[in-house]
């Protein structure tokens, strides 16, 4: 019998089933899922995921909740790394103050200024 898991890994289990884009996806969420992360507590990279949005760490026992498929997503990573470079961009310009976070946050002034809606049922 040949190999099945060369080019799709994991969901090599479902063998010539669902398509290949389908399996290469799988492949790429259960190897995000299952591999281990970097622990936002004790930084060790003992971060694992023991059910659907549940992460524990298995250095210093710290149990958090988060997203399914990994500890932090994409986007909160990209604006984690905003308000470090606009903090880093505050420190290179010279002022002592630090910014509020509506300066750093610009979504947050966006979502202040639109009124809510209001269903009349």
């Amino acid at each position: 019998m040949s190999k099945r898991t060369k080019k799709v890994g994991s969901s090599g289990r479902l063998g010539a089933r669902y398509g290949v884009r389908i399996r290469k996806r799988i492949a790429d969420v259960e190897l995000q899922s299952k591999g281990r992360h970097e622990c936002p507590k004790c930084k060790a990279v003992a971060l694992g995921r023991t059910a659907s949005g549940i992460w524990v760490c298995r250095h210093c026992g710290a149990e958090f909740a988060s997203s399914s498929y990994m500890p932090t997503t994409p986007a909160a990573v990209r604006r984690e790394v905003s308000e470090v470079l606009a903090i880093a961009k505050v420190k290179e310009s010279g002022a002592e103050a630090m910014p509020e976070e509506s300066e750093l946050l610009p979504e947050a002034e966006e979502k202040a200024d639109k009124p809510k809606k209001v269903s009349k049922e």
